[in-house]
């Protein structure tokens, strides 16, 4: 399918989907928490029609790792359709730690604000701050969120850098860290003139509780957590490379 179909396709679904926003709007006054499980649920079910449409294939492992308190997943980010791998396969609401630009995007922010989302500005060391802060307070309040500390997608099978500070969120809030690796996402939307259907793989590590780390982990917390994503999308690719 040519790129410029599938988006109109998938903003037509996505209109047509939002209208469940008004529900919810409704619903979180009254229940902030019934509201937050009710988008989710929508949103997850966009995701798995998105991963459909684009017969996209997806081999998960690791799902019994995901704790039942709530924790900071922490993935690395091959492209934007990252999000909706994640949010069709983790059946634990959560919101995205997002770039203050996707804010302008419409219903797009609509529906991230709805589960739970916050904005950071990596351009203002200030408002990056106040962003931490007002996650550690939803994390207070019984929220997950999701972290990609590279900070931008990487486009390949190769990691970039975790960018400094992107640990804060756990360590001021201490919630347990949920690693989680994926591969393959980079090739659905962003490479050539069409939408291509891929494999993507996603394994989800076990939880990291930070009491259990010695201090040397904990000072160096961004590398440990890296290299154990960083690894796993190694041996990933290292399997690719086997069946070819």
């Amino acid at each position: 399918m040519i790129k410029l179909l599938w988006y109109l396709y998938f903003s037509i679904y996505l209109c047509i989907s939002s209208l469940s926003l008004i529900k919810i709007k409704y619903i979180q006054k009254k229940s902030p928490n019934d509201a937050e499980i009710l988008a989710y649920k929508a949103l997850q079910n966009i995701a798995k029609f998105v991963l459909r449409v684009t017969k996209t294939s997806m081999k998960v492992s690791g799902t019994e790792n995901i704790p039942v308190e709530n924790c900071v997943f922490i993935a690395n980010h091959q492209a934007i359709f990252d999000g909706f791998a994640l949010l069709a396969h983790i059946n634990k609401p959560f919101g995205f730690v997002a770039k203050k630009e996707i804010k302008k995007i419409p219903l797009v922010s609509s529906w991230l604000k709805a589960i739970g989302s916050i904005y950071i500005n990596r351009q203002s060391p200030r408002e990056s701050i106040k962003t931490i802060q007002e996650g550690v307070e939803k994390i207070n309040q019984g929220y997950s969120m999701m972290i990609f500390p590279e900070g931008t997608r990487s486009l390949k099978s190769k990691m970039n850098s975790f960018k400094k500070g992107s640990m804060k969120l756990a360590t001021k809030s201490r919630a347990c860290i949920v690693p989680i690796t994926i591969d393959g996402t980079y090739n659905v939307l962003e490479v050539g003139r069409k939408v291509m259907g891929n494999k993507i793989s996603m394994v989800i590590h076990k939880p990291i509780y930070l009491n259990s780390l010695s201090k040397e982990e904990q000072q160096n917390l961004g590398e440990y957590v890296q290299n154990i994503i960083e690894e796993e999308l190694n041996n990933i690719c290292k399997l690719k490379k086997s069946k070819i």
